[in-house]
């Protein structure tokens, strides 16, 4: 069963934790409109990566009949599996940064103003065209599919826990060696000091070998200059490209309860749709996937730009003139029944 199943509960389970202790301790670490942009981005990369699976499980083994095929104990290889996995990470995440076209894509992931768990599953959607080489070095390697497959899924999830605000800010000497909340931090802030620093996903040795480490000296200011975080995961992953086609976002604007509930239960519904398309997936057609995927991105795009815009487009359209989300649900629903 793919571990998605068990990751998407635990990771909404960390956000109501955070969010329940910073409440209590009076910080407002989430809000309800760039939570759900988060949300959208992530549910929209787990559909969309899908389609990306076939072509790199063929690279990964086309290159691995090229493979050194080194000999080594069995747990010498997991580790040596894992510290070359992360440094691959450092150095494509580095190169993301650097580079004008990746860091479009990659910015995606930084667009937040708020730092929670949320935030960790605020994915680009077209990672893979920036990060697909890092298959190769492992394959040649002789390191089987399977294993990289383990070793990289638990790679990154393990990366949420640096989402937070949470923790204090230096964990002596445990952050010389592993990459902290305070460690990554600094990585997502746009204050000069900390632009382009800390690139590493769950060794910080990498930084402090190649000077790429800054530590957390003054607080840091979350999101990416001019570029304001969206609810419409479309405008989101396109904006850095095209800056001056997507239209400026209005102040914001504030969602009644029931709106919220509203749209709150349709994001639940698209949450349970990605665990059912995932414990079903090797039952599932092709053409069901793909349904499911234009269902999904076309609630949370329409969604989307009804709250991006509610003030300007929509300032004198009630939002139940509009296609209730309660029909959306049913349409899912139904759909996954008929599956």
């Amino acid at each position: 069963m793919n571990p998605l199943i068990f990751a998407i509960p635990l990771f909404v389970g960390m956000m109501l934790a955070e969010n329940l202790i910073l409440s209590r301790r009076g910080v407002k670490a989430y809000t309800f409109k760039e939570t759900l942009g988060n949300l959208y981005c992530g549910i929209g990369q787990v559909f969309i990566e899908t389609f990306f699976k076939l072509p790199l499980l063929g690279m990964y083994l086309f290159f691995s009949q090229y493979s050194l095929q080194l000999k080594m104990p069995s747990t010498f290889k997991w580790i040596f599996l894992f510290v070359v996995v992360d440094f691959l990470f450092w150095l494509s995440h580095l190169i993301a940064h650097k580079v004008k076209w990746m860091w479009a894509i990659h910015g995606v992931h930084h667009q937040s103003e708020k730092y929670n768990y949320s935030v960790g599953l605020r994915m680009p959607w077209w990672h893979k065209l920036t990060a697909f080489w890092i298959l190769i070095p492992p394959a040649l390697l002789g390191f089987s599919l399977q294993d990289y497959i383990i070793v990289a899924s638990l790679h990154a999830a393990a990366q949420i826990w640096t989402h937070t605000t949470l923790l204090p800010n230096r964990i002596p000497v445990f952050e010389r060696i592993f990459v902290t909340p305070s460690h990554h931090r600094v990585h997502h802030g746009k204050n000069s000091l900390y632009i382009d620093k800390n690139f590493g996903g769950i060794l910080s040795i990498w930084d402090y070998l190649f000077k790429t480490y800054t530590p957390e000296t003054e607080p840091v200011r979350f999101g990416i200059p001019k570029i304001k975080p969206r609810v419409n995961p479309w405008s989101s992953n396109m904006v850095q490209f095209l800056p001056k086609l997507f239209p400026k976002l209005t102040a914001e604007s504030q969602l009644s309860l029931r709106e919220k509930i509203t749209i709150g239960s349709l994001s639940v519904s698209l949450i349970l749709s990605v665990m059912l398309v995932f414990a079903f997936e090797t039952q599932l057609s092709l053409e069901i996937r793909v349904l499911a995927l234009i269902v999904s991105l076309v609630s949370m795009i329409s969604v989307g730009i009804w709250i991006d815009h509610k003030d300007d487009w929509f300032q004198n359209v009630s939002f139940y003139n509009l296609i209730s989300p309660h029909f959306v649900n049913l349409f899912i629903c139904l759909g996954l029944v008929f599956l």
